[in-house]
């Protein structure tokens, strides 16, 4: 039986072989989901997780699309409309997110090699003639300059409708906030009235985002100052921190590493990103866990404790001075009772079991520190000094044998303790 042809008009003028279209519908689920990997692999950009906003708007813009095109070819409906007001959405987005078309142009590149692979996978495997793959190539062609066409000017109309001044102004209103010392309360005045519809708020958070960490601008709200080109990007949420806020920033920032601002007065704002920028080098050096929206309350202790890394260690050096000729075993076990001891100021059956030794090795350690140590370990202020010390030596770096594989515990490598 001959193939019944379907005629199409417009700018996709081609006719198809019924049997072609039904081959083509039949791969496009497939096909979607090799062009949606295969633009992951290429472009970086846009390798985010599926359920993410930039992973949502990869997938429905590539089922459009593709869609699209079978159903244009097919004759099934008149689906240009729909494919351009993806494109121009799509172009809208990279306008919004800072960036030319130049990686979704990559990425529409992508997509025709892909279908093009397997259009020729499909006519070889059953038997379609030469020209009408040609001609089903050429439409591609047409189709995606045409779709590059409609996102171009989704992208020149995002630019033209964004008021690029007033989101300077916005940037600097955020550096000026940010700055140390503090600018002048005119001067953030009147940057605040230059972005008239951002009343300066009492409180703010501010976030730090790692260099380079992806966000989705467009997935914040519209009050929120972003600054994502400074050597430290942050972002400041105006008012009170809200659950709602909570979900805004996990939607844009999508696992990204950065750390969440104390809020605060806006006038001390700037302290709140200085501690927050800590933070999230703590988690760099991975003496906290790295990860997305750190909570900067959660480490203020760390952050009091680390505020100076090399006073830290002189004090440690000072304090622990009389234990710096013994072996490393030696003086890591003495250190750990000794933490054990002022920290909890617990009986020597308390510490052991802290320590999972028996009641007698404490007792003797205690006896070589109050030996090395002499009368200091009775001063308040010197305990005190101690108990910080050894807290902010434990949070910098592990002594230099652990524990369970010390050589001794006495003074020389042929003592011991039982």
């Amino acid at each position: 039986m001959t193939d019944t042809l379907d005629h199409l008009s417009g700018p996709l003028d081609m006719r198809v072989p019924r049997h072609l279209a039904k081959l083509m519908r039949a791969e496009l689920p497939a096909a979607i989901d090799e062009v949606d990997a295969e633009i992951r692999r290429t472009v970086p950009e846009y390798d985010r997780p599926a359920g993410s906003a930039y992973g949502r708007i990869l997938r429905v813009g590539v089922e459009r699309l593709l869609t699209a095109f079978v159903e244009q070819v097919a004759g099934r409906a008149p689906a240009l409309a729909d494919r351009d007001e993806t494109c121009r959405a799509l172009g809208h987005f990279e306008a919004v997110e800072g960036r030319s078309l130049d990686l979704l142009q990559a990425a529409y590149r992508t997509a025709f090699h892909v279908c093009y692979r397997r259009t020729a996978a499909v006519a070889e495997r059953e038997g379609v003639p030469g020209g009408q793959v040609a001609a089903l190539v050429e439409a591609m062609i047409v189709y995606m300059d045409e779709a590059v066409a409609a996102s171009r000017t989704g992208h020149r109309q995002a630019l033209e409708h964004a008021d690029l001044h007033h989101r300077e102004v916005r940037r600097e209103l955020l550096r000026t906030l940010l700055r140390q010392p503090p600018a002048s309360a005119e001067a953030v005045e009147e940057l605040a009235r230059a972005a008239a519809w951002w009343p300066l708020p009492e409180l703010a958070t501010v976030v730090a985002v790692a260099p380079g960490a992806p966000c989705t601008r467009s997935a914040l709200d519209g009050d929120v100052l972003i600054d994502l080109d400074d050597p430290e990007p942050r972002l400041l949420i105006p008012g009170p921190f809200t659950p709602a806020r909570a979900a805004m920033l996990r939607g844009a920032l999508d696992g990204a590493d950065s750390v969440l601002g104390l809020t605060l007065p806006l006038e001390r704002v700037a302290h709140g990103l200085r501690w927050a920028v800590r933070v999230l080098q703590l988690a760099r050096e991975e003496i906290i866990p790295r990860g997305s929206l750190i909570p900067c309350e959660e480490h203020l202790t760390t952050l009091w404790l680390l505020s100076d890394t090399v006073l830290a260690d002189e004090m440690a050096r000072r304090h622990l001075a009389p234990l710096a000729d013994l072996t490393a075993g030696h003086r890591r076990k003495l250190t750990a009772t000794l933490t054990e001891w002022v920290t909890t100021r617990g009986t020597a059956v308390d510490i052991a079991e802290s320590l999972r030794v028996h009641p007698q090795t404490v007792r003797y350690r205690l006896r070589q520190l109050d030996h090395y140590l002499g009368d200091s370990l009775g001063d308040p202020k010197t305990r005190f000094a101690l108990d910080v010390t050894l807290r902010a030596a434990a949070l910098m770096h592990d002594d230099d044998v652990p524990a369970d594989r010390a050589d001794e515990d006495g003074g020389s490598p042929k003592r011991s303790a039982k």
